[in-house]
């Protein structure tokens, strides 16, 4: 065992000795181990409400989500064989959406069609979701005017799918038209409902599914999607396939992960989860200064330790390291009973939920997962905290203490 590490370690966990500089070291330890936990519990629950966010989704989403950077729609052509050549791609589905008038009985609702084709069924568990009715997968629906209504629109518009004589009205602009006067410059269709989704009500107040050729007949869009939606093989390669086809569409398509098709949350949750760990990481500098001043302290009552130690043949780099390797073992139990702590409470939180969420939520208890990822930097960044704060008073105190050798 080297000299420095040797007598460092007597320093640190030595108890014959139980002054005031033993319990300012044992302080700035409880602070090291604090600031751990708490990286390590927050970091842990903005993962828990992101994979929350993603659960009340993965129903409806597609894993990965491609759209034009230079229109509305692309031809179909044009992406197609791109996609049948990628073995990573499960499934994929070619879809057309436009926000439209739908009317019923005097009654008036904007919504968001969604023509999808005969694929969709393979990525969206349609048998999961179709509350009332059925879904259009029979090739006999596929070339009418049929569609299936999200439940808050079927509401909203008071829709009775058993009456087969009901018809709802979808009117939307005129393709050739750059401004809307008068009727001319809308394009109206009647289409019969078939059946009622439920996913969640962000969805079934905002989406009716028609087939694919339909909506493109409506929309004047022949051959043409507004997007493609594609089921990955596997999940956990999400971000890598993503970037791999990003390189071989180029820059005419945008590629978009499951969570970033919801750009708004999907911000407003790294935003928030960056600004909650530099809060944390700026209390763990403040806290570093414990470090500091226990350090400054053990030192100026070590000064008859250095003075022996430097008559005895120490170099100035040996008695330094002592000092430093003392302040660092110090972080690193800190960090260890943080992580512990840290670790601990975020498991019995994930697995057994005790801290309730009081109110009406989509959740009993405060959502968390622990991921490796966040563990390693939070303790990254609590060792590189404390390699600083353990630098300083080391090499300073050192040099000046021995000038009166």
């Amino acid at each position: 065992m080297k000299f420095p590490f040797f007598i460092a370690k007597r320093y640190l966990f030595t108890s014959k000795s139980k002054n005031v500089v033993n319990i300012i070291s044992y302080i700035s330890l409880f602070g090291v181990a604090i600031g751990t936990a708490a990286l390590v519990v927050v970091l842990s629950v903005f993962a828990g409400l992101e994979n929350l966010i993603l659960s009340k989704y993965n129903s409806f989403d597609p894993h990965l989500k491609i759209t034009s950077s230079v229109g509305k729609t692309f031809k179909i052509s044009d992406l197609d064989s791109d996609l049948k050549e990628n073995n990573n791609i499960e499934d994929y589905s070619f879809v057309l959406e436009e926000k439209v008038l739908i009317e019923h009985e005097g009654k008036k609702k904007i919504a968001e069609i969604k023509g999808v084709d005969e694929n969709y069924h393979k990525l969206v568990n349609i048998d999961s979701i179709i509350k009332i009715g059925e879904y259009f997968s029979d090739k006999l629906y596929r070339d009418k005017n049929v569609m299936v209504l999200g439940s808050g629109v079927s509401y909203n518009l008071s829709v009775d799918i058993n009456n087969m004589f009901s018809q709802l009205t979808i009117t939307s602009p005129n393709r050739n038209s750059k401004y809307i006067k008068d009727k001319s410059d809308l394009v109206s269709s009647a289409f019969t409902p078939i059946g009622i989704f439920s996913v969640e009500p962000e969805y079934d107040n905002q989406y009716v599914l028609i087939p694919l050729n339909r909506s493109q007949k409506m929309l004047d869009r022949e051959g043409e999607a507004s997007s493609a939606e594609i089921n990955i093989k596997n999940s956990d390669n999400m971000h890598h396939i993503k970037t791999e086809l990003e390189q071989t569409l180029g820059e005419d398509f945008v590629v978009k992960s499951r969570l970033e098709q919801h750009e708004f949350l999907y911000k407003l949750l790294n935003s928030e989860k960056l600004a909650v760990y530099l809060i944390l990481v700026f209390i763990l500098i403040i806290a570093s200064f414990n470090i500091i001043s226990s350090l400054s302290m053990m030192m100026i009552d070590k000064q008859k330790d250095i003075k022996t130690f430097w008559n005895l043949g120490s170099s100035k780099k040996q008695i330094r390291n002592i000092f430093f390797t003392k302040g660092i073992l110090g972080v690193l139990v800190g960090s260890a009973i943080g992580l512990f702590i840290g670790v601990g409470f975020s498991l019995l939180q994930q697995h057994f939920g005790f801290i309730a969420m009081e109110g009406n939520f989509v959740v009993n208890a405060y959502p968390v997962e622990l991921n490796i990822k966040d563990v390693l930097i939070v303790e990254i960044t609590v060792i590189v905290i404390g390699l600083i704060a353990s630098f300083y008073p080391a090499k300073v105190l050192t040099n000046r203490f021995l000038k009166k050798v």
